[in-house]
């Protein structure tokens, strides 16, 4: 699945699939961040929230549903189905939600 991939974009996948993204819920269980919540929403910040239900990233969401289809709601789906990992990536790119963790993903 994630063969084609550099290492550094298989390694992002595996975070995601894993829980262990550099986001604030995960930051926050290990010490890394004062806040388990979303900079952009005040929710608790999750893999799902992120990828599934943030408002902020709405528009990046349309754009993606757009080019997956309807199961991009799904968060098992996107980050395990062949055709969904380059979409996701890119979503995660255009977020520049990890550009200060990871730089340019």
């Amino acid at each position: 699945l994630t063969a084609k991939l550099s290492r550094r974009h298989s390694s992002l996948i595996f975070q995601f699939r894993t829980g262990h993204a550099p986001l604030n819920k995960h930051l926050n269980r290990i010490n890394r961040s004062t806040t388990p919540k979303c900079p952009r929403c005040d929710r608790e910040e999750t893999t799902h929230h992120f990828l599934i239900a943030c408002p902020a990233y709405a528009r990046l969401r349309i754009a993606l549903i757009d080019e997956v289809g309807t199961r991009a709601r799904d968060l098992k789906y996107l980050l395990n189905h062949p055709k969904c990992i380059k979409p996701t990536l890119r979503f995660i790119a255009k977020s520049k939600r990890l550009e200060t963790i990871f730089g340019d993903v």
